[in-house]
Parts: C-alpha cells; sequence; structure tokens
C-alpha cells in the first residue's frame, strides 16, 4: 500500500470539502442569483472528485472508500429538493365527513 502525501492529503480534503460546499450551495442557493454560478461549478467538481476517486483507488492509498462516499453524498445532494413543495395537509374538519 503506498502512503500518500501530505499534499495528496491536503488536495485530498481542499477538492472534497469544496466539492461538498459546491453541491450544498446548489441546493441553497435555488432560485437565487448565484444558482447559475454553484450549478456551472458543480459539474466540474463532480467530475474532479470521480478522477479522485478513480486515483485513490487505484493507486491504493486506502482513501478511495472516502472519494466514494463524498461522490455519493454530492449526487444525493444534488437531486434531493429540500424547499417544502407540497400542500399542507387538509384541516381535520374537512378530513371526517359526518
Amino acid at each position: 500500500m503506498n502512503s500518500p502525501t501530505a499534499w495528496h492529503i491536503a488536495g485530498f480534503l481542499a477538492l472534497h470539502f469544496g466539492a461538498i460546499a459546491c453541491a450544498l450551495g446548489t441546493r441553497v442557493a435555488a432560485g437565487s442569483r448565484y444558482e447559475l454560478v454553484f450549478q456551472s461549478l458543480f459539474l466540474p467538481a463532480l467530475g474532479a472528485v470521480g478522477i479522485a476517486t478513480w486515483y485513490c483507488h487505484s493507486a491504493d492509498f486506502g482513501i478511495g472508500i472516502t472519494s466514494g462516499i463524498t461522490l455519493i453524498a454530492m449526487v444525493l445532494v444534488a437531486v434531493t429538493d429540500f424547499r417544502r413543495t407540497h400542500e399542507p395537509a387538509a384541516p381535520r374538519s374537512f378530513a371526517v365527513h359526518r
């Protein structure tokens, strides 16, 4: 097993924390003027994390699983809608017809 250098670890952390921040930014900025900025940053960040996952797995650094978890978390954050868009529940008087 190869051991990563300090620069690998620093780059790994910076890439992954930046990618998660970018994914969260796409959800937080939904509907604002910054939405396009975060969306345009998200796809390259997703690709970079994918490449880092492949590289860490193939170089046998032992941190490939962590990269994979970050990749999965980015996809889940990107497709999950955190806004409340459904109608509120009907009042009890409409639910019971007596």
